[in-house]
């Protein structure tokens, strides 16, 4: 199963509500479906040429001491014995959709960049 993470900093406190809306454009742009919601959660299902590899989107926030952030996940069936090439592209996609639609967030985290998790301390790249 593949499962690629991005973490985001708002560069000023901001609810987890208000986090969770500021997907909406990116949602759209991803044509996603989303199939749950709620102040500081959603997940979403991928539509089009790649619904084969039944693609999840989701999106939490996390309370951390120096203010929440958001943690991006799209998970599919790609292995990753192969670096899942197809989820990956997706995933590539998705950095640049976030980078253009929400410009007041800083990407402090990219698993495919940074390792499989972050830094349990809470500290962020």
């Amino acid at each position: 199963m593949a499962r690629f993470l991005l973490v985001f900093r708002p560069r000023s406190p901001l609810p987890p509500q208000e986090l969770i809306e500021r997907l909406e454009p990116l949602i759209d742009r991803f044509c996603a479906d989303v199939d749950h919601r709620s102040p500081a959660h959603l997940s979403a299902f991928v539509r089009g040429e790649h619904e084969t590899l039944r693609l999840q989107l989701i999106a939490d926030v996390q309370a951390k001491a120096d203010g929440p952030v958001l943690e991006l996940v799209l998970m599919s069936r790609e292995a990753m014995g192969t670096g899942a090439p197809l989820t990956k592209g997706l995933f590539e996609g998705l950095v640049a959709i976030a980078a253009q639609v929400m410009p007041d967030l800083d990407l402090v985290f990219r698993s495919d960049r940074d390792g499989a998790l972050p830094d349990r301390n809470g500290k962020h790249n």
